[in-house]
């Protein structure tokens, strides 16, 4: 598990780096960052850094929290539905009601594709997450939760919607985000992703996502949903139409939201995919991978062991490329993704990972695997998990 607050400026590698930070005129942003008082400016800064020296310094404070352990959930992904109103501009995936290829899974079906992947899998986690549908009714996501940890013994964690989509449903059915969240977290929702963040920006959402949750508004739900006791993850797409302020800005308000409430568990930043999106003519190649890797170093700087795991970010940028991530701070491969259909409909291909590739993969990066649960716990140590009736499992 990871180490707590330490003075990182006292760790033996980080102060032989902080010499050639100071001869490359990095050091006030880097110290600020790592005394846990960034600025914009300060992780303005940091983005500009040279790479190597950027990663050299991530690597040495993960290796500070928890080593060079790297952990995996094996988990599935279950788009319930393609069909959204909110009508993305980057997103492939959706469809509007009525479409020839638009579906919803109904309830049986939803369940018997989760129990089909515990069953053959031995899946930890379901990643539950779809898009917003209004005659989806609030009944149908009880039923699934229920169904799912009913027929699994609770053996399968529900990681499941978003901020956005949770926004959306308590306005459609009449009810506060408390009432929604309370509902779902009674019938075994345990944990809510971080989608629909992409960048905390007013200007960019305003063109990239304009019917969308605001930005203010996916922190205030965020917010709500933690005050429950439930965990979260946070995110970030980048690669668009967002700037490094605004990229530094994402970050500090995800900052300011976990020493508020404490219960965000990762981040995952991930590059925007423009093929067959809307955004394709004014974004036509995704961010290159010397982007991942910035995020993924400057993300663990900003956050250290406040947010203690950062993923790797393969899936939208490769293996090869998430191995190197893990050598620019990241500790944590994210999971096996079963059924995954959002990135393909940008036309991203994704291999088929189970448990001995991911840990042949992080093993020949040179880093120790070893299999997670939902909330980051180590499976040996991890007692077997009681139906949820959600909040954080101990």
């Amino acid at each position: 598990m990871p180490r707590g607050p330490t003075n990182y400026l006292e760790e033996p590698r980080i102060r032989q780096l902080l010499s050639v930070t100071d001869e490359l005129g990095y050091a006030g942003p880097v110290e600020h960052v790592l005394e846990g008082k960034p600025s914009v400016h300060d992780i303005v800064e940091l983005y500009r850094m040279p790479l190597w020296l950027l990663g050299s310094l991530a690597r040495a404070v993960t290796d500070a929290i928890t080593g060079r352990r790297v952990g995996y959930v094996v988990n599935m992904i279950l788009n319930y539905t393609n069909i959204c109103v909110v009508n993305c501009r980057f997103c492939a995936f959706r469809r509007q009601p009525g479409a020839p290829d638009a579906y919803r899974l109904d309830a049986s079906q939803a369940i018997t594709s989760v129990v089909e992947h515990w069953e053959k899998y031995h899946i930890r986690q379901v990643l539950f997450q779809g898009g917003v549908d209004p005659s989806t009714p609030l009944e149908y996501f009880e039923e699934v939760f229920r169904g799912i940890k009913s027929r699994t013994r609770g053996e399968v964690a529900i990681h499941g919607l978003s901020a956005v989509e949770i926004d959306w449903y308590s306005k459609l059915n009449r009810i506060s985000v408390k009432e929604l969240v309370s509902r779902l977290a009674e019938a075994g929702l345990d944990s809510v992703p971080g989608a629909g963040a992409e960048i905390l920006s007013p200007r960019v959402r305003s063109i990239i996502s304009p019917l969308k949750t605001t930005a203010e508004r996916w922190l205030e739900v965020m917010d709500e949903i933690m005050k429950l006791g439930l965990p979260v993850s946070t995110t970030m797409m980048y690669g668009h139409m967002e700037t490094l302020w605004e990229r530094a800005e994402h970050l500090l308000a995800l900052l300011r939201l976990q020493r508020r409430r404490g219960l965000i568990m990762a981040f995952i930043a991930w590059n925007f995919e423009p093929g067959n999106t809307e955004l394709q003519d004014t974004v036509p190649y995704p961010a290159g991978g010397t982007e991942l890797l910035r995020n993924v170093a400057v993300a663990r700087l900003v956050f250290r062991h406040e947010i203690p795991w950062i993923q790797a970010g393969w899936l939208t940028a490769g293996t090869r490329l998430g191995q190197v991530s893990l050598d620019y701070g990241a500790n944590d491969w994210g999971g096996t993704l079963y059924g995954e259909k959002v990135l393909p409909a940008a036309g991203v291909p994704l291999p088929l990972l189970v448990r001995r590739s991911i840990e042949r993969v992080i093993g020949s990066a040179g880093y120790e695997p070893y299999e997670r649960d939902n909330w980051y716990y180590p499976v040996e140590t991890t007692p077997r998990i009681a139906v949820s009736t959600g909040g954080v499992a101990g």
